[in-house]
């Protein structure tokens, strides 16, 4: 069994007639610019990863923080209206005070329509502090939970951000063994052949060889001529695929 990536073909007798090298490099040659492409997209790609990563961070933190700056208001809201009550409730004892002052009947229902009118202003105000303290008490449930649920996330995501930080030098290198392979390995392939491997890769986002498969071009689908691919199963030279112009190979 041949290795991963060396080309075979059946010869006469039924055994296996290498292909050309130059072919077999280029096949290794394209597997090496396609794990080099994926790293650098890789790269390119690492700020605005972690960009995201701190952007829902933020999110979360504000989303958080609003909730909290809401029950903040809304405990200075009852503090502010409980203090109104309390002016409230002395200016109601300063009317009853009065009220046994007076000396006309007048004056004495005058009076009375005043406290009253106090009176239904103390309660509409006790009503508001009620109606603040449900919506107190609901929130301050619910923010214990989101708390828990804000503290997870955060640590999740600056740990998120750590490995993405930390994985980016070795992708780098990674990627700079590669381009040092990829040097080694063009240095194996004729000029002539390389330079057409690079033009159809230019021409095709960086597949400049198909496999052929079935008698169909991996690459575009279309099916490969009889003749051509009766040339690729008994001979070392190079053939490309009518449809798409990619170098065709067979992997055994």
């Amino acid at each position: 069994m041949p290795q991963d990536g060396i080309l075979s073909c059946p010869g006469a007798g039924g055994g296996g007639t290498q292909v050309n090298p130059d072919l077999r490099n280029l096949i290794a040659l394209q597997d090496i610019d396609q794990k080099i492409s994926t790293l650098r997209k890789q790269i390119s790609e690492t700020p605005k990863k972690i960009q995201a990563y701190q952007d829902e961070l933020k999110q979360a933190s504000e989303a958080y923080q609003n909730h909290l700056t809401r029950i903040q208001e809304l405990a200075k809201q009852r503090r502010t209206r409980e203090s109104d009550v309390e002016l409230m409730r002395t200016k109601l004892s300063r009317l009853k005070d009065q009220l046994m002052a007076v000396k006309t009947n007048k004056e004495y229902t005058a009076m009375l329509h005043e406290i009253q009118a106090a009176d239904d202003q103390i309660r509409i105000a006790e009503d508001g502090i009620l109606e603040i303290m449900e919506q107190l008490e609901s929130m301050e449930g619910a923010l214990e939970e989101e708390a828990r649920i804000f503290k997870s996330k955060e640590s999740e995501l600056a740990e998120q951000i750590r490995a993405t930080e930390k994985a980016a030098p070795v992708i780098e290198q990674e990627a700079a063994k590669l381009v040092d392979e990829k040097t080694a390995l063009e240095r194996q392939i004729s000029i002539d052949l390389l330079e057409r491997y690079r033009r159809i890769a230019d021409a095709r986002k960086g597949i400049a060889l198909a496999e052929a498969k079935e008698e169909l071009c991996s690459a575009c689908h279309v099916r490969i001529r009889p003749q051509v691919f009766a040339d690729l199963l008994r001979t070392e030279e190079i053939h490309v695929c009518d449809s798409c112009s990619r170098i065709l190979f067979l992997r055994s």
